[in-house]
């Protein structure tokens, strides 16, 4: 990269994440003129209370693996002498972002290296969305003996995504926020005065009834936990992507399906293309009508093709569910 190029990118930079803080203080104050101060914090009391829905015992058993910086929570689900699939959420998520696709697998299928050895398992089918699916993207390059087979949903490779950043204007303006949470402190009290913002992410408002309000209140009740908003998006900032970084792509010798929601508003569909230079075997798959949370937005749609993908090899026998 030249000189001014990496110049050009280092201011483009400057300004998104001065961009992103002062269209959250925007944000902020239209909250505040919206809403009373008691209504910014209205009924936050309930979303610490464990909802139903997370307590379903079909979904599966809650554990936990002590890693080297603290524990991991993990639900398990599936027969425990069978294969095993792994499910990586993303923001502002948690295990239960992966309730439609555990029910369908269940029935076939039983920090990740320490998830793998304490469940008794030498490799796993990798499942990842949003930031869980860059996590797998990473791994999966990085312990290819531990990977049989990757699936990613809406989540470029990092090295991928920090190219396109600055060399589509759309993605950056998309991106706005992952400059934003860059800043200390101010991007937890915007995402922490009022969570109702959830309901339109998800498109609850638009008839989608595969998300239903205690879906919302399991999201509700993941990030109300103490520490948990600044925990989700140091995400962001551990990973930042910074003009200056650069990120090594390994190359990915599994399998690969790449899912992909049409009607992602965070992440253009551009980010699907170049990934097939450092994977070996990729298919990608677009889902047209299914926004960023494909994974709940259009269920069956994304169990069909995950099955169809599984399959291809002509195995069925895949067993442990972890998520």
């Amino acid at each position: 990269m030249s000189f001014f190029s990496r110049l050009r990118n280092i201011l483009l930079y400057c300004f998104m994440v001065s961009f992103g803080f002062m269209l959250m203080l925007l944000v902020i104050v239209f909250m505040a003129i919206r809403f009373t101060p008691l209504c910014l914090f209205r009924g936050k009391k309930k979303y610490f209370e464990r909802p139903a829905c997370m307590n379903d015992p079909h979904l599966g058993t809650h554990g936990n693996v002590r890693t080297g910086d603290g524990d991991i929570h993990y639900v398990v689900s599936g027969p425990r002498d069978k294969p095993l699939m792994l499910f990586v959420h993303g923001f502002p998520e948690n295990w239960h972002s992966w309730r439609h696709q555990i029910l369908e697998f269940q029935k076939d299928y039983s920090g990740f290296k320490a998830v793998l050895t304490q469940l008794g398992h030498s490799s796993c089918v990798l499942v990842g969305h949003d930031y869980g699916g860059v996590i797998s993207w990473y791994f999966a390059g990085a312990y290819p003996d531990l990977v049989d087979k990757l699936i990613i949903l809406n989540a470029p490779e990092v090295s991928q995504l920090q190219e396109v950043l600055y060399s589509n204007l759309k993605q950056t303006f998309k991106s706005w926020y992952m400059f934003a949470y860059q800043i200390p402190w101010i991007p937890e009290f915007m995402v922490g005065l009022n969570f109702d913002f959830l309901r339109d992410a998800y498109a609850c408002n638009a008839g989608n009834t595969n998300v239903t309000d205690e879906d919302i209140d399991a999201i509700k009740y993941g990030l109300c936990q103490p520490g948990a908003l600044t925990a989700t998006i140091n995400y962001y900032r551990a990973n930042n992507a910074s003009p200056t970084r650069s990120y090594m792509r390994s190359a990915i010798l599994c399998p690969t399906l790449l899912i992909w929601g049409m009607d992602d508003m965070y992440l253009d569909v551009v980010l699907t293309e170049g990934h097939d230079k450092y994977v070996q075997d990729l298919t990608v798959a677009k889902i047209h009508g299914a926004n960023h949370f494909v994974n709940q937005h259009k269920p069956d749609e994304v169990n069909k093709k995950m099955r169809e993908f599984l399959q291809g090899d002509g195995s069925e026998d895949v067993g442990n569910i972890i998520s």
